[in-house]
């Protein structure tokens, strides 16, 4: 009997430190909840549960994103845990902190690498630019953690992860010794299947361009220099999972008199000025993916059916067509030099590639693209 009062005492107190913990009662005569505290309770539930209109309410009402529960754990980690990742889709929108380690040491990754039902979640996180370097005081980084979840170990993420957590010396001294550059995103496809970066540093982000006076801000894949052939009209690719929000579906193409009066613009400026670059890219497509970066695709020659803004786009998927708009060629009515333009921006101010040396792009494409991305040489004198 005494022994049964006292189990039914110790989970009353235990409940009671809970609630408090979450300030949803005070004690007797102590200060008040905690403001806002109540919504983080409701934010960390609707995580766990997997309901993203329910966190979208709890962070309207002032829910702090990155709030925790007792045991140091965000909502994002309790969404990925959960394989829940319309959830997470919500908190990574939010501005969740997909570095952030709960008392365990572990990341939202490590709890996706080890619970979660399929491998879209931990992908999910790799594209937001979660590093699966970072161990536990056991150790344990994502990929030890993903050996023992079958939905994992058994689906092609798990050779993506185990690339990135056993990265190449050769890469890391491109960095000077760092394996996984922060703030970038991991596990995207390249635009062309079976392509590669090119071979050449001119074709890379940061390199630059005299006709226009101005900086190169993607990647170019030019027949002869990615490994594979490039042809007018062929299918590119999502390289991840997002949403859509531009699609030059009604895109007229530029005569040669007004490529000529873009030119003359950026020719006058000390820099092509925004608006004369967006011209010269041609017709585009953007995505926004999870993280907030966002991939744009230049240079098409069409758009594909549904690509359309706000329409979501698996990673993989055809979102239009290779072609040279925007470009002399295509002024002068002619489909030469198809080629697609690709740039990952992190905000409106900062594409991958800006201000670096071509090995250092190198090694960040590798992280984003994969070590196959790489071109066995360059004209730099590389060799992968």
């Amino acid at each position: 009997m005494v022994r049964g009062l006292l189990v039914v005492l110790v989970l009353a107190v235990a409940a009671f430190a809970a609630l408090w913990s979450f300030g949803v009662v005070g004690l007797p005569g102590g200060s008040p909840p905690v403001a806002g505290a109540t919504e983080q309770a409701a934010l960390l539930d609707a995580a766990e549960s997997g309901d993203p209109a329910a966190i979208r309410l709890a962070l309207g009402e002032g829910a702090p994103v990155d709030g925790t529960d007792p045991f140091g754990r965000t909502a994002l980690m309790l969404a990925a845990a959960g394989g829940h990742d319309d959830a997470l889709s919500a908190l990574l929108a939010a501005g969740a902190d997909v570095h952030a380690q709960a008392d365990s040491g572990w990341t939202a990754l490590m709890f996706a690498a080890d619970a979660a039902p399929t491998a879209s979640t931990p992908l999910l996180l790799l594209n937001a630019g979660s590093d699966p370097h970072v161990a536990d005081a056991e150790g344990r980084r994502a990929l030890e953690l993903a050996a023992d979840n079958a939905a994992v170990r058994s689906s092609g993420l798990w050779s993506r992860l185990e690339e990135l957590t056993e990265w190449p010396a050769s890469l890391r001294e491109l960095r000077d010794g760092e394996a996984f550059a922060r703030g970038w995103p991991s596990a995207y496809l390249l635009p062309i299947e079976g392509a590669t970066i090119s071979s050449r540093a001119s074709h890379l982000p940061g390199s630059p361009r005299a006709y226009r006076n101005g900086t190169h801000e993607g990647f170019d894949f030019y027949d002869g220099t990615v490994s594979v052939d490039i042809a007018y009209g062929a299918e590119q690719r999502a390289v991840a999972s997002g949403e859509v929000i531009r699609a030059d579906v009604d895109y007229q193409e530029l005569d040669q008199a007004a490529y000529d009066d873009l030119i003359d613009a950026a020719v006058g400026s000390l820099d092509t000025p925004p608006e004369v670059l967006d011209a010269l890219r041609g017709r585009q497509v953007w995505i926004r993916h999870a993280g907030g970066f966002v991939t744009r695709y230049a240079h098409l020659s069409g758009v594909a059916e549904g690509i359309v803004a706000g329409a979501p786009v698996a990673q993989g998927a055809v979102i239009g067509f290779t072609g040279n708009s925007g470009t002399v060629e295509a002024a002068q009515g002619t489909e030469d030099d198809p080629h697609p333009h690709v740039e990952i921006w992190r905000g409106d101010e900062t594409y991958l590639g800006q201000g670096l040396e071509p090995g250092e792009i190198y090694a960040i494409a590798a992280q984003v693209f994969g070590v196959d991305a790489l071109p066995p040489f360059t004209d730099g004198g590389l060799r992968f």
